[in-house]
């Protein structure tokens, strides 16, 4: 391989920061055989399944016993873990979480197979599946609303136990509670990741949970509280409440309170640290209680009242529970740091937001089940998992090869910033899209995936000419994941890109830029996971002379398929903590992406594109390549693209312009492209990619009439008469003219 850290390209326009030759060796994964890889599944998940059986579910409080499966995407861990279930918990309950519908109905699906009898649970939002258009639950947003509030569902919007006539007017009829009702308490049930985080939608006391792919990000939240609001009057009592003996004591209570919301924020706004402040950690609990008991008073919800009538009454009592639970999670977070000691706060910060002041906590919540639990994920990581309270008891990994070649962008970071403000660059990816694109269906025909951030992937789409206005981002969400843009299906990173089969059969992957998370968000999930430890503190970035916060470039290198030791620089997190969160967010991000073609089970190699010069984890690199060398110039643009469209692409100017006007778009533009690069025929000969050069037909012909031009086009066809078909209809009618030649030739030879 040549030296590729050149930062100009042939045209001497900057390109960033490409490849050096790196200083430590270079990384190796230890790849497991795939011809063992099923044996080893079956021993490694046998041992997980021995250490959980002898496990109990524990007391809150403590950890709660996990047995982790860290195999490549592509392994086969949750159908092997199936299996085993179905062979040693048949007559026991168990639950089975997934991280989408799809994937849960696909699990159930062979667990049916395998002989049992699963049941899917699907969330009051889920669509139901025997009345197409309507969801399970016909009240889902006001039940949400209803459960943010710690109301009871059953007894506010299903049916009053103390009086039955106050039920829903979709009682009879209610998907979700139908489905209630079928739950056998000793089967097992199938339901998505985000139940973890509720209680159980039934009486089933399950002897073991397995949980399929990531789901620690769903445990961790940040509110954000205008520091003004912290510090105004709190009510006296709640709303609806009279007045009581208790009263003048309260009133001390709250002017207490408020004197300590001044002080806090009075004292963060000058740099300093709340935590000097003469308040012990049991003041700052009291004060938590004391907004707690100042909420409003429990909305007057009932099952029989009308939809509009719960959401007006919901309403009224959303914003001060609202409050209330801020406020006392930034008292709980100093007295949790108090506690222990600390000087510092980390959990808590004070940011100058564009509207305002803001107050900001990081929080984790306690794990809601403490049954054993089995989790299958790629990319667990240990220290993120034992912050969130799991007794890890068990752990093994297995990485397969991938059986593809790897092409990576080696000077070009393709950053969420450039790829939404530079549609130039979104027309160059297109460009590749619809290469590569051609190219498939000159060799497997099996289909191209391309996956970018979701916002791009939209933009991609609005570039296109769709108009998204008035619509939901569920709809937007469907219309792009099952609709096909210039000849590819899409997709984003992020949950969406977890444990899909559905793009297996797909030859080639397209990775545009990656997932980055912004630093703030970045920052505040270390907060919330490791925030205000006892013995540690945490290292934040701090802006630079322009207020700007930016990571520190850090030399990572690529795992080559050659063994060549090549590095580059990367943004990376200082805090070796925080560092693991983006690992998991960015680049582990892009191999789940990558490994929906199921690389490892490939039967021929598979084509993948990193459009990002950010090495990812298991993925050996074939290729290193410039931007500027690998994206096609417009020459080649044009006749892919009338190749494409047309079959065919002429010659000349006009051609140029009507065969290809998303590449030219006028006559006068595609003339002086060819008088300013003196474009011969010699130039569109070897601007044909080599793959294709072997499809291509080159056509002269010349009308009958005096004087007459000889015209000249590429047609790619399988034959001479498809060749002339085609000609025909980028021509007309070939009857007054007269075809000097029309051979296929090695163009590219």
């Amino acid at each position: 391989m040549t030296d590729v850290s050149q930062q100009r390209d042939a045209a001497g326009r900057f390109g960033g920061r490409g490849t050096c030759r790196a200083k430590s060796p270079a990384p190796t994964t230890l790849f497991m055989p795939l011809l063992s890889a099923i044996d080893q599944l079956l021993a490694k998940l046998g041992e997980a399944f021995d250490v959980l059986a002898a496990c109990t579910p524990t007391a809150e409080g403590e950890g709660v016993p996990v047995a982790v499966l860290a195999a490549s995407p592509s392994a086969g861990k949750s159908t092997v873990a199936r299996k085993l279930c179905n062979e040693r918990y048949k007559n026991d309950a168990v639950v089975y979480h997934a991280p989408t519908l799809s994937l849960i109905e696909d699990a159930a699906a062979h667990a049916a197979e395998l002989g049992t009898e699963p049941q899917v649970l699907r969330g009051r939002a889920a669509p139901d599946p025997e009345q197409p258009g309507c969801t399970m639950c016909q009240k889902a947003p006001l039940v949400s609303r209803g459960i943010a509030l710690g109301l009871s569902v059953r007894e506010t919007f299903c049916q009053s136990s103390t009086n039955p006539a106050q039920r829903c007017a979709h009682f009879d009829n209610c998907a979700y509670l139908r489905q209630q009702s079928e739950t056998v308490p000793e089967g097992h049930q199938y339901m998505a990741t985000a139940h973890l985080s509720l209680p159980n939608p039934s009486d089933t006391k399950p002897a073991l949970r397995i949980v399929d792919e990531t789901f620690w990000a769903g445990q961790l939240s940040t509110m954000s509280i205008a520091a003004a609001d912290f510090t105004l009057p709190r009510p006296s009592r709640p709303r609806g409440t009279q007045s009581c003996k208790g009263d003048s004591a309260r009133a001390k209570q709250l002017s207490d309170l408020l004197k300590a919301a001044r002080a806090v924020v009075d004292q963060m706004t000058a740099g300093k640290s709340p935590l000097v402040l003469c308040y012990t950690a049991a003041d700052y609990r009291a004060f938590a209680e004391l907004e707690v008991q100042l909420q409003t008073a429990s909305p007057d919800v009932r099952p029989d009242q009308s939809s509009a009538q719960q959401d007006s009454l919901l309403a009224s009592a959303e914003q001060s529970a609202r409050s209330a639970a801020q406020y006392s999670a930034i008292w709980t977070c100093l007295a949790d740091a108090k506690e222990k000691g600390r000087d510092t706060v980390e959990r808590l910060t004070l940011r100058q937001m564009p509207e305002c002041l803001t107050l900001r906590v990081s929080c984790k919540r306690e794990l809601q089940h403490r049954e054993p639990m089995l989790l299958l994920d790629a990319d667990a990581d240990t220290e993120i998992l034992t912050a969130l309270g799991c007794d890890i008891r068990h752990t093994s990994s297995m990485t397969l090869r991938p059986h593809a070649e790897i092409v990576q962008i080696h000077d070009r970071r393709m950053t969420h910033g450039s790829l939404m403000g530079g549609k130039e660059l979104r027309e160059d990816w297109r460009r590749v899209i619809v290469r590569e694109v051609l190219r498939d269906r000159y060799a497997q025909n099996t289909g191209v995936l391309v996956g970018a951030s979701r916002k791009v992937v939209q933009a991609f789409f609005e570039d296109a000419g769709y108009n998204f206005a008035g619509k939901s981002n569920d709809d937007v969400s469907k219309f792009m994941l099952n609709t096909r843009l210039h000849g590819a299906q899409w997709l984003w990173y992020g949950g969406r890109s977890l444990g899909s089969n559905r793009y297996a059969a797909c030859s080639t992957v397209i990775a545009i830029g990656r997932e980055e998370l912004p630093v703030f968000a970045l920052e505040d999930y270390g907060r919330a996971i490791w925030g205000d430890r006892q013995d540690a503190d945490l290292t934040f970035l701090t802006p630079g002379p322009d207020g700007i916060f930016r990571m520190v470039d850090m030399e990572v290198g690529y795992e080559m398929s050659n063994g060549e030791a090549w590095a580059v620089q990367v943004p990376c997190h200082p805090d070796p903590m925080i560092r693991r969160v983006q690992r998991q967010t960015r680049e582990f991000a892009t191999r789940q992406l990558v490994e929906r073609l199921r690389l490892a089970r490939a039967t021929v190699p598979k084509r993948v594109i990193l459009g990002c010069n950010i090495p990812i984890p298991g993925l050996p690199v074939t290729e290193l390549i410039a931007w500027e060398a690998f994206k096609p110039s417009r020459l080649t643009a044009a006749i892919i693209e009338g190749l494409t469209v047309h079959g065919g692409i002429r010659a000349s100017a006009s051609g140029l312009a009507a065969d290809a006007p998303r590449v030219f778009q006028t006559i006068d533009a595609a003339k002086a492209y060819i008088k300013r690069y003196k474009i011969r025929m010699a130039d569109w000969q070897v601007s044909i990619p080599e793959w294709l050069t072997a499809h291509i037909y080159q056509i002269e012909l010349r009308q009958a009439r005096p004087h007459a031009r000889t015209g000249q086009a590429l047609v790619v066809a399988t034959c001479e008469r498809t060749a002339l078909q085609v000609a025909e209809r980028l021509w007309g009618p070939l009857k007054q003219c007269c075809v000097l030649s029309c051979e296929a030739q090695k163009l590219c030879a």
